[in-house]
């Protein structure tokens, strides 16, 4: 019983930053339109990860994992970002 009130506040939780997201996508923050976007679907991935697929309640090596894969992504994306921005 007291798994579904916590899934239900995820679900609730990403409802609310969906429609955060929609409305954000109407305002211009200049050059952080994407740090913006990317923050919030960083908390929304986070949310599926953490409770859908059961990382919080898993082992600590499968938490190891992905946050060194996520890291490594961050890292990838950055120098890619920085490739195509310095040219």
């Amino acid at each position: 019983m007291n798994h579904e009130k916590t899934y239900l506040a995820v679900v609730v939780s990403l409802l609310i930053l969906t429609v955060i997201t929609v409305t954000t996508s109407y305002f211009n923050f200049g050059i952080f339109n994407i740090v913006v976007a990317m923050a919030i679907a960083s908390i929304k991935a986070s949310l599926v990860c953490l409770y859908f697929m059961h990382l919080k309640y898993d082992n600590k090596f499968n938490q190891v994992v992905f946050i060194s894969a996520f890291i490594f992504l961050a890292i990838f994306i950055g120098l890619t970002g920085a490739d195509v921005f310095l040219r």
